[in-house]
């Protein structure tokens, strides 16, 4: 377990850590082909992410209207889940400069985990995929707890797993569910990720914005310093 003292930083994944847009929306677009529905663009997918795959299906098929009322959705959740697995990483690539990122919080000592809806399977698949899975000391998935953001039992439990304070704790992401369970769970602050798919509207409620991914290492220090 590593030592209370040290200030732990936790990545969102999608729109914050990776740009996962294309493989997400590919795969969105395989569903909606295998129920013989309209097919969507990327803007449409990009307003949906950010809940977990359930409530992204969910959302998928009630736009399609009522062509697909009858759907079972658990079934188009599996089958959404099956194709995702074997092509999450066929586009997805991590922003400009997160390693860099990454790479400096390491430096200067911080720990780095990452808060996710997405099936932490997957999440986990993404990271090693791209060879960042030895920066994360832990990866807390939608599935980890009985809760996913912005419960914040999702994130308390990574905070648990790894001995880290509350108030030495900082969340990044470009979702209000982000910004949301970090006031949920009374952590130091959020800071919310300009370059992301979020709404821009939502840095009103984060503690900091960031313009760049290379401007986190600065910003989380200032929050843990307040």
């Amino acid at each position: 377990m590593l030592s209370s003292s040290r200030p732990l930083i936790v990545f969102d994944m999608d729109g914050t850590l990776m740009d996962s847009l294309p493989d997400i929306a590919n795969s969105s677009r395989y569903l909606l082909k295998l129920y013989n529905l309209p097919s969507v663009d990327d803007r449409i997918v990009r307003s949906m992410i950010g809940d977990g795959i359930q409530l992204l299906v969910e959302r998928l098929l009630d736009q399609a209207g009522t062509e697909a009322k009858f759907i079972n959705r658990k079934e188009a959740t599996d089958h959404f889940i099956e194709y995702y697995s074997d092509h999450s990483s066929d586009y997805t690539k991590p922003f400009e400069n997160a390693e860099k990122c990454l790479e400096n919080f390491k430096l200067h000592n911080w720990a780095i985990a990452l808060c996710t809806n997405k099936i932490t399977k997957v999440a986990k698949d993404i990271l090693k995929h791209h060879h960042l899975d030895h920066f994360f000391d832990v990866v807390g998935g939608g599935d980890s707890f009985a809760h996913k953001k912005p419960h914040a039992c999702h994130l308390e439990g990574i905070m648990k797993e790894i001995n880290a304070k509350a108030a030495r704790t900082v969340m990044v992401g470009d979702h209000l569910n982000d910004i949301l369970v970090a006031k949920n769970a009374h952590i130091a602050g959020s800071i919310f990720a300009l370059w992301g798919y979020g709404k821009l509207e939502i840095g009103d409620q984060a503690t900091r914005v960031a313009k760049m991914i290379t401007d986190l290492p600065k910003i989380a220090e200032d929050i843990i310093r307040i």
